[in-house]
């Protein structure tokens, strides 16, 4: 297999690392009653403008200064749930007052005489309430990764395996731990739960998660892939002797039998970065600039550390070609429909 048919490989299997949790926490059974609540205020929002400006009116009119919408989640955007969740976390005081205001205006309507029921009574509220605090609180370990990852320009690749010892470290940590912190207990005893009852829950949410982690990341097809790529990091070289063996980076195959000018090239670049001071370096720009003293090595980096992540941006891709290529612009020659395609993903600023 060479170096490319490799890379090839990672793409297409990566997906599982930015879906395991979001898949875990937004069906977790325990939280049921959070997600049928979430699912049926979505229902009532979408095509429904005359419902959101009443929103906006309802919360200005209790005192919120700018209030947004709600964020809907999207099914392509693997961090939407969780961005709807924190949103909720501030907002769902208003929300018994709207939707009664709602399910008088319409008491016909399924969604919101579903969504009614659950917020006027305390016991099913205030269990979603606590269900909210401890998603907000605990699921952004989780939506800073994924959003770390997708980002789309910048080099990313060489930190993937130092943020999943991170995550391993923090899923494994949860699975035991008995304090969730002293906001959920107090919610928890406002609302007259029992605190072992529902911290058993949030425990058995993260050996949910951490379960699903453990059956595709360990095995992953370039979890030594991810390991090697450290080493175009110059901070991750820096930190020790025992990271500037060249041999221990062999998933790499352009260092796997290095050739005697690219092993001096090493021996320089171990040089180099004792010489650092900065906490934080570009990538891109420190290897491009090292081209001309590292004309090998760095060439060999600028190729791995822009490997994609995973085939989210290629996918998301096809929903945007639609909005170039519409049932009103089927005319369009393909040196047009090209450079139409050069200005939307290249420009400053969407067309």
């Amino acid at each position: 297999m060479n170096s490319w048919e490799f890379k090839k490989l990672f793409i297409n299997k990566n997906n599982y690392f930015y879906i395991f949790i979001s898949d875990t926490w937004r069906t977790f059974s325990d939280f049921g009653i959070l997600k049928v609540l979430l699912s049926k205020i979505k229902e009532t929002f979408v095509n429904s403008p005359a419902r959101k400006g009443r929103y906006l009116t309802h919360l200005r009119m209790h005192g919120v200064g700018n209030p947004c919408k709600i964020p809907l989640p999207n099914t392509t955007r693997w961090n939407s749930w969780f961005k709807m969740v924190f949103y909720a976390k501030d907002h769902i005081e208003y929300w018994p007052s709207f939707y009664y205001e709602e399910y008088e205006r319409d008491k016909h309507h399924l969604s919101i005489s579903t969504i009614n029921e659950i917020l006027q009574d305390e016991s099913k509220r205030g269990i979603i309430i606590i269900y909210i605090n401890f998603i907000a609180c605990y699921a952004r370990e989780f939506v800073q990764d994924l959003d770390f990852f997708q980002q789309q320009n910048k080099p990313v690749f060489p930190f993937i395996e130092g943020r999943l010892e991170q995550l391993t470290s923090y899923l494994e940590g949860n699975i035991i731990t008995q304090d969730f912190g002293p906001d959920i207990h107090s919610l928890i005893l406002q609302f007259q739960f029992n605190s072992e009852d529902v911290y058993a829950i949030f425990r058995s949410a993260f050996n949910v998660a951490y379960n699903k982690f453990v059956a595709h990341i360990p095995q992953h097809p370039a979890r030594s892939l991810f390991r090697a790529c450290r080493v175009f990091d110059p901070l991750y070289i820096k930190m020790g002797i025992q990271h500037r063996n060249i041999r221990q980076y062999s998933a790499i195959i352009e260092l796997s039998n290095p050739s005697d000018e690219l092993l001096r090239e090493w021996s320089i670049y171990c040089g180099l970065v004792n010489e650092i001071i900065e906490e934080y370096i570009d990538l891109d720009v420190y290897w491009m600039e090292a081209q001309k003293i590292l004309p090998i090595l760095s060439n060999i980096a600028l190729d791995y550390i822009w490997l994609p992540i995973s085939s989210c941006s290629v996918e998301r891709s096809f929903s945007m070609y639609n909005n170039l290529l519409n049932s009103d612009r089927q005319n369009l020659s393909c040196e047009s429909l090209k450079k139409l395609n050069m200005l939307y993903f290249n420009g400053k600023d969407q067309i």
